[in-house]
């Protein structure tokens, strides 16, 4: 474990939740948590930080489970009853994917969940011990029109219109359709690829439909993503969120020390291949810092990336362990413009730059050009006129920051 893991307020605090976000604890790790126990802890930010991370069904279970003793009957009674709780409906959302399948399977609808429930039972053999709010599925994109078909004949209605899809820009500008049933509530993401354009992940969805394996999972085989495919897309995926959640880290750690024949030379050449070297790195840097597994991948970029990887880290922990977890959500300026800076570090060729700086320049643009409330409080239009706000919200802005900055400015002199 990285000296640098308990520099921040709360030491105590922090690895004891790191030590509990992992199925499999050693001695010298429950001797630790033991000590930690023993000292007077904050139980509530121990317990936001553990479900603002995502982590809490892990550390509730690993708590009440082997450290029983060392808690109160307060304490326990709260992990009991949140773990409960959540095993409740990650039984739900387990049964309603399974259900999701049967349903494309027999109207001939290749379909491949990913993350969600199937991640857990794949890497944590238990369903509970990982947290999932939806359900993620992935269709070619032919099957797109007759999937959505399906979807909204059997209760299901897009968040947003769809009108988008006649346009031919499927594959460029989107890379999934949010759904919601209207009785359950369930929320479902129907992807056809697995990110942004943006973001470059460059995973050919071709090669990725013709290597796919067969899991059991409810009974059935489904089509899952490789081991290679989604343990780059995992740390792809990590990478493009900031890694804001210890979860996606576990789910790295969780993965790798679920096999032992992994093939590594042939993921670090698919990784390079692929323009993926950084977010791969980092992700096993990330699982080494926190959790000291090492891996073969690690040390064959080590030397030219560690000063990249340890920078990023200690940013990373700062985000995962920030006692005022209000401050995480904002997204302003200053948040997408440490989103771009953080980006740009993970990408290695030209083009993927490029890509990234045009998203968020239209990120940018958007923000300035597009009327909000206090446009229409300067000048309230009908709603027929209100176009015009495209037309006086540039002129309000330029009066706003050039024009009194000006006067400000001679007034000072």
């Amino acid at each position: 474990m990285s000296q640098h893991t308990t520099q921040l307020g709360y030491d105590s605090e922090n690895q004891l939740i790191i030590n509990c976000s992992q199925t499999e604890i050693t001695a010298l790790k429950a001797n630790e948590i033991i000590e930690y126990l023993r000292q007077p802890l904050d139980w509530n930010y121990v317990l936001e930080t553990a479900q603002r991370n995502c982590v809490l069904p892990l550390v509730s279970w690993n708590l009440t489970g082997k450290f029983e003793e060392f808690l109160s009957p307060e304490i326990k009674n709260r992990l009991d009853g949140y773990f409960q709780e959540h095993t409740r409906n990650n039984m739900f959302l387990t049964a309603k994917l399974i259900e999701i399948i049967k349903l494309f399977n027999t109207n001939n609808i290749p379909v491949m969940p990913f993350k969600g429930p199937l991640l857990a039972m794949q890497f944590y053999n238990n369903i509970a011990l990982r947290m999932f709010g939806d359900l993620d599925v992935l269709v070619q994109m032919k099957h797109m029109e007759p999937a959505i078909k399906l979807l909204e004949e059997n209760g299901y209605e897009p968040l947003s219109g769809i009108n988008w899809l006649k346009k031919n820009n499927l594959d460029i500008t989107h890379k999934d359709i949010k759904f919601v049933h209207k009785e359950s509530k369930l929320l479902l993401e129907l992807h056809w690829k697995l990110s942004n354009s943006y973001f470059a992940l460059p995973l050919e969805m071709h090669r990725l439909w013709n290597d796919v394996e067969s899991v059991n999972f409810g009974g059935m085989k489904v089509n899952n993503l490789s081991f290679n495919d989604l343990l780059i897309y995992l740390c792809l995926h990590g990478g493009r969120h900031r890694w804001e959640r210890l979860s996606w880290i576990c789910d790295i750690n969780e993965m790798i020390s679920s096999r032992e024949d992994i093939e590594w030379e042939q993921i670090n050449k698919e990784a390079k291949r692929l323009g993926c070297e950084k977010p791969l790195g980092l992700g096993l840097y990330l699982i080494n810092e926190f959790f000291g597994r090492h891996t073969p991948v690690l040390e064959w970029q080590r030397n030219k990336n560690n000063e990249l990887f340890e920078e990023l880290t200690q940013e990373i922990r700062k985000r995962l362990f920030n006692d005022e977890p209000d401050l995480v959500e904002i997204k302003n300026r200053a948040w997408f413009r440490e989103e771009q800076l953080f980006h740009l570090k993970l990408k290695e060729r030209l083009w993927d730059k490029l890509k990234l700086h045009i998203y968020h320049n239209d990120i940018y643009l958007k923000q300035i050009f597009s009327p909000n409330e206090a446009d229409e409080e300067l000048l309230r239009l009908p709603s027929w006129l209100s176009p015009l706000y495209y037309i006086t919200r540039p002129a309000r802005l330029f009066f706003r920051y050039v024009v009194k900055f000006k006067k400000s400015k001679y007034v000072k002199n």
